[in-house]
């Protein structure tokens, strides 16, 4: 059994290698994983509102990003994850995508007081985040 299963480990990463070693020419997504909490000074529709808002003038006007998914945890003790899932063409435009976000944050509200006002209500509701990169196995993909 041990040998059948190093066997498909090994054929699996044979058939995939090619699609692994050239990231820079496939696909990529991030999946930033964010613990959020509602504090008391603030509420479920101040959040939903902010999220909106970011995404309006943040990650909609950004061109690197091709797409990107929001989602909620759905079943369970525990509903703090919030996940997004971005998609960009290759690996130099996740890069060049942040570079574009950092531009993009500076300018979106009218002054600088506002972009702070903005802010210190935005980050009140997340506790912390992971980040991990994917490439796309595109032999997988259902179209």
């Amino acid at each position: 059994m041990k040998i059948l299963k190093t066997t498909l480990v090994l054929t699996l990463m044979l058939i995939f290698a090619p699609t692994i070693t050239n990231a820079q020419d496939n696909t990529v997504y991030t999946v930033t994983t964010w613990k959020i909490n509602i504090p008391e000074d603030g509420t479920q529709e101040e959040f939903n509102t902010l999220l909106k808002e970011f995404n309006d003038k943040v990650i909609l006007p950004n061109e690197k990003i091709i797409s990107q998914r929001a989602m909620r945890h759905l079943s369970g003790s525990d509903s703090r994850d919030l996940i997004f899932i971005t998609e960009y063409a290759n690996w130099n435009d996740i890069d060049a995508s942040g570079t574009r976000q950092n531009e993009l944050m500076k300018s979106a509200w009218k002054s600088e007081d506002a972009n702070k006002a903005f802010f210190e209500k935005f980050n009140k509701y997340f506790l912390m985040h992971t980040d991990e990169i994917y490439s796309s196995i595109k032999v997988l993909d259902k179209e």
